[in-house]
């Protein structure tokens, strides 16, 4: 009898991490094409952890341990210490990498054929470990940290990724990788990144679309979705939404900007997320609704199946998943051009790309996708070869693939 292949998936943060979801799904369809996948996470709340463990396979926490809890919380107040030393930008998502766990050192690590890399995040791993692997390593870039100095976007922190500090730490990082590391880029735009950067640009990178369970996203009907999140208004609803959807890399600024010269009468503003502020938007003057954070899959669905369009603003973003999981509800999506997404999205077909980052550009976007909501050119935005491109299943099988290559060398 063939032996399973046995992968240990490494994931830090939040459950409701965009990384820590993508690396949950791909985990859970590889259990189900009979690979033996095991995935370690770092940081998940009591709640959360209940939630999780719920009908879910293979799931391990490394804070289980009451010595590697304490350990845990040492290693996250150093990191946030030392980048209260020369960041100014808690909001966003920055990791140094020098301090967390030995990952050889884990039972986990040494039952596994091969370790799958998705997200370190700030104290789970720390970066010398990882030249002590010897098994082979697939690392799905989840987004830009593996080659930068410790931002997980370098928008967000452009002024530090220029400086001496960052150099130092992504050469730090290149010391520490081994050669045989298996780099995958969920995006072309992100594999053009990683191929020209400093650390990663003599590495053999892939490409394997990130993945959503199209299952859990269907259209419902505008009006059924509209009742069950009570928006009464009859203007064309406008969908906008993110984990951190006020992000400067998210294009915040500029659809704020869109919204102020849009038409109010025609337009209601549907938005989730983690909105630090809503101020900007009562100044607007636009009717809108905030749902927050929404946690249940059914809520999102309807979220999406009541919208009209949904703007996808990214200006830098790995390959976000809430635009698929619109497409799959049949949302016409607007985005920019040369982003991760605009590689999905077909203009004037399954949405709009507009050509560069401009709010009045965006705004003519907005129109133009609500004039032609009815006609031929927006009637096919569901079709299966499109679905596939990013259907968990079809993805788990391309992963697969890649481990059996590894496992032959």
């Amino acid at each position: 009898m063939k032996k399973k292949i046995k992968i240990l998936q490494i994931v830090g943060g939040s459950y409701h991490n965009g990384a820590f979801q993508g690396a949950n799904i791909l985990h859970k369809s590889l259990i189900e094409e009979g690979i033996n996948s095991v995935l370690l996470n770092d940081t998940v709340l009591p709640k959360e952890r209940n939630k999780i463990l719920k009908n879910k396979k293979n799931i391990v926490f490394i804070q289980d341990n009451i010595l590697r809890k304490i350990l845990s919380k040492i290693f996250v107040l150093i990191e946030k210490f030392l980048k209260s030393l020369f960041l100014h930008t808690p909001r966003e998502t920055f990791t140094i990498g020098l301090f967390g766990f030995d990952i050889t050192k884990l039972n986990e690590f040494r039952e596994a054929d091969i370790i799958h890399i998705h997200w370190l995040g700030q104290g789970f791993i720390n970066i010398k470990s990882l030249s002590k692997i010897n098994k082979p390593v697939v690392w799905t870039m989840r987004d830009m940290w593996a080659f930068t100095g410790g931002s997980h976007y370098t928008m967000d922190f452009q002024k530090y990724e220029k400086s001496y500090l960052s150099k130092l730490i992504k050469l730090y990082k290149k010391k520490h990788y081994n050669l045989n590391f298996k780099f995958v880029a969920p995006s072309n735009w992100l594999l053009s990144k990683a191929k020209n950067s400093l650390i990663l640009n003599k590495f053999n990178i892939h490409k394997i679309n990130n993945n959503i369970d199209i299952n859990n996203f269907k259209f419902i009907g505008k009006d059924k979705a509209k009742k069950k999140l009570n928006i009464k208004s009859n203007k064309k609803i406008i969908l906008y939404g993110a984990q951190n959807p006020q992000s400067k890399r998210k294009g915040w600024k500029i659809f704020l900007q869109t919204i102020k010269k849009l038409d109010k009468k025609k337009y209601f503003l549907l938005i989730f997320g983690n909105f630090w502020s809503q101020n900007d938007l009562e100044k607007i003057g636009i009717e809108y609704k905030s749902l927050g954070f929404v946690h249940n899959i059914n809520k999102l669905n309807a979220v999406y199946s009541c919208a009209d369009l949904f703007v996808a603003s990214s200006i830098q973003d790995a390959w976000p998943k809430t635009f698929a999981e619109a497409m799959c509800c049949n949302i016409p999506i607007i985005c920019f051009d040369k982003t991760s997404i605009s590689e999905i999205v077909e203009h004037k077909k399954t949405g709009y790309i507009v050509n560069n980052f401009s709010s009045e550009e965006l705004k003519k976007s907005i129109e133009w996708v609500s004039q032609n909501l009815n006609s031929n050119l927006l009637n096919n935005r569901r079709n299966k070869n499109l679905m596939n491109s990013f259907n968990s299943k079809f993805i788990a099988k391309k992963y697969i693939k890649l481990y059996e290559s590894l496992l032959a060398n």
